[in-house]
């Protein structure tokens, strides 16, 4: 094992004289994470002031003045402007107004009458200000409703509680730790798997085939370590980089998340009451197989490719996979099926998944964990056997 921890520092120190490779592992994480929310923060507040600030602009069609008045009394909140030239439809997804309203033409009779009349609107889903829009026109138009139907029961002598026979009370028995904690356990098995087969991938790629361009690989084989200790001592230098890349991603990416939520005391309490000791360390636990695993498929394609380009080209598909697998594992009702428990890295996902949900089992975990150290193994031992032999060093 002490050759293995060589070749592994061997690499270390070939990494840190490459000063480039080192600002990106290490610190623009730190800078780009910040930068990116801070300015995706700034915008969508922005966005959101000048949205609320702004009057929906309304194209009405009123004959008998039925929610004229009502809309015209709030110069704030609505502007009514003339029918745009062309298509309404059209005008609407080419943001020249947020609502078209056609109100029937005998809606004022309606009312008069205690009768119930018809009021069209058309707005574009796709755009937020076009569900501005309509959101404030139902929080306007729900009072004057109630007015009118309290008016027609007075006029009748009956109650004003004919017409809401009950009122429902909510009550939400999940907390902000709990809905936070599915937040997080969606995205974490995802984010995880994404940062570490990336961050291990290109230091696996420069450690292997990098080696033969480089042609110091011979030079490795010509003293007297045993060649499973170079193996060994690559695969522990890709594993690591790996692990250190998902952590560093995840601790810049959480930093800039909580400088984001900075405002709600409640979320930050919420995260600081799901990260706790035991389960940053269950999280770690079984990071450390599914890193390996990872690690292992890198080396293996790596060492047997003839150059850095050929490697990139093996090893860049799985990308899609774990992409795939991380996407899957997110979809709702995905964690009602028993038998994904079972399913390799797909199953630590899960884990993960119900560890934040506050819906932890030890049995899934252990599954999960031992399938995974497992496969890791395995994987270990066919790496060493196919890389012990020549044509795999070899292959030109």
């Amino acid at each position: 094992m002490r050759g293995a921890l060589l070749i592994a520092k061997k690499e270390f120190l070939e990494l840190s004289k490459d000063r480039k490779t080192l600002f990106m592992v290490f610190v623009l994480p730190f800078l780009i994470y910040p930068a990116i929310f801070t300015m995706m923060s700034k915008l969508g507040k922005r966005n959101e002031a000048q949205n609320r600030n702004k009057a929906s602009r309304i194209y009405l069609v009123d004959p008998s003045s039925a929610l004229a008045p009502m809309l015209k009394a709030e110069p704030k909140l609505f502007e009514l402007v003339a029918k745009p030239e062309g298509d309404l439809k059209q005008a609407i997804r080419d943001q020249k107004l947020e609502l078209a309203l056609e109100v029937a033409p005998e809606a004022a009779a309606a009312l008069e009458k205690h009768e119930t009349f018809n009021v069209t609107a058309t707005m574009d889903e796709s755009e937020r200000v076009s569900e501005m829009a309509l959101k404030r026109l139902k929080e306007k138009l729900e009072p004057q409703k109630k007015a009118w139907v309290q008016a027609r029961l007075q006029n009748l002598g009956a109650s004003a509680q004919l017409a809401e026979p009950l009122k429902l009370d909510v009550k939400n028995a999940a907390d902000t730790a709990l809905e936070v904690g599915k937040a997080i356990g969606m995205m974490l098995p995802y984010l995880l798997m994404i940062m570490m087969y990336t961050g291990s991938m290109q230091h696996g790629i420069y450690a292997t085939a990098g080696e033969k361009e480089r042609n110091t690989l011979l030079s490795l084989l010509a003293t007297r370590l045993p060649r499973i200790q170079i193996i060994l001592g690559k695969l522990l230098y890709i594993f690591c980089m790996g692990v250190i890349a998902a952590l560093l991603n995840l601790l810049s990416l959480g930093l800039s998340l909580s400088l984001m939520s900075s405002g709600s005391a409640g979320s930050m309490q919420a995260v600081t009451a799901i990260a706790n000791p035991m389960t940053l360390g269950l999280t770690f636990m079984i990071m450390v197989p599914l890193g390996l695993f990872f690690a292992n498929f890198i080396l293996l394609l790596g060492i047997q490719a003839k150059n850095t380009i050929e490697a990139g080209t093996s090893i860049t598909p799985g990308i899609f996979l774990v992409v795939f697998l991380g996407v899957f594992t997110m979809a709702p009702g995905v964690d009602k099926m028993a038998f994904l428990s079972y399913v390799p890295v797909v199953n630590v996902c899960m884990a993960l998944r119900k560890l934040f949900s506050q819906q932890f089992s030890w049995l899934e975990y252990l599954v999960a964990f031992g399938m995974t150290v497992g496969l890791a193994g395995i994987m270990t031992l066919i790496s060493a056997r196919i890389l012990n032999q020549e044509k795999a060093l070899f292959k030109m």
